[in-house]
């Protein structure tokens, strides 16, 4: 069996391991769509977005899109990942044959998927129960960023996993900055009440960009939201991530204390 059999068979695995467990399950594919219910019923009608007026469900699926692709490719990989690690599981699976980047293939391969799945459900809430309007130009920038923020934040969640000693560690810090970076970012809070600098400092990291630019996407007629400056922002923090993930990431458990 070639190398990449073997990353397509441990991508099957890792799905179905996902698919088994309800915990995981439940919360990666239900949260979101009750934060989707749960804002669209306090934020009704219409909202402000680039000086005009829109329909506060379309600013929304949006929004919870993105924070979605975030949660599962940098919070969910980074606890997995960590506890894994900490576990000895990756010790031991480098310890086989098999290349050790089959691995991280298939952590990547498996998150992609979820994202997918889960903004496809997303989506189709959006459409069926709140009538956002899809169109051509959307699905491209919708396609455009979910490939661009699984790239970018899985990346980012690897680096991190070198200082993430422990799984509980990895617990408070995947979701905590997940969290906070949506406040930042215009995701639960509509940008035209957001203070300047609030929106000023979001716009330092990628959720932000991802964010509009689905929120353009989904918002503004025949425009993709996809661009240069938003996609640079989303890729340079993937670089970033990926540079520091490969020079530092650790298959054994780290030793009390060592960083």
């Amino acid at each position: 069996m070639s190398d990449l059999s073997l990353a397509f068979a441990q991508t099957r695995y890792a799905v179905r391991g996902f698919l088994r467990d309800p915990t995981a399950l439940g919360f990666t594919a239900f949260f979101p769509i009750l934060l989707l219910l749960l804002f669209n019923a306090i934020f009704k009608g219409s909202t402000n977005f680039n000086g005009g007026h829109v329909p506060a469900p379309s600013y929304y699926t949006a929004s919870i899109i993105s924070y979605e692709i975030m949660l599962v490719s940098f919070a969910s990989l980074l606890v997995r990942v960590t506890t894994n690690r900490e576990r000895g599981l990756l010790k031991r699976f480098r310890g086989t044959p098999m290349p050790s980047w089959v691995y991280l293939f298939s952590e990547i391969a498996r998150t992609f998927i979820v994202v997918v799945a889960t903004v496809a459900v997303l989506v189709a809430v959006g459409a069926i129960f709140y009538h956002v309007h899809l169109a051509a130009h959307l699905i491209v920038g919708l396609i455009t960023y979910t490939v661009a923020g699984v790239f970018c934040f899985s990346a980012l969640a690897l680096a991190l996993t070198r200082v993430t000693a422990t799984a509980d560690a990895a617990s408070a810090v995947g979701p905590l900055a997940a969290t906070i970076l949506a406040f930042l970012s215009g995701v639960f809070i509509p940008v035209a009440i957001m203070p300047s600098w609030m929106l000023n400092l979001g716009k330092v990291f990628p959720l932000e960009h991802m964010a509009r630019g689905l929120q353009t996407a989904f918002l503004v007629p025949g425009s993709t939201g996809v661009t240069g400056t938003d996609l640079g922002v989303i890729a340079l923090w993937g670089v970033v991530g990926l540079v520091v993930a490969v020079r530092n990431f650790r298959w054994e458990p780290l030793a009390s204390g060592e960083r």
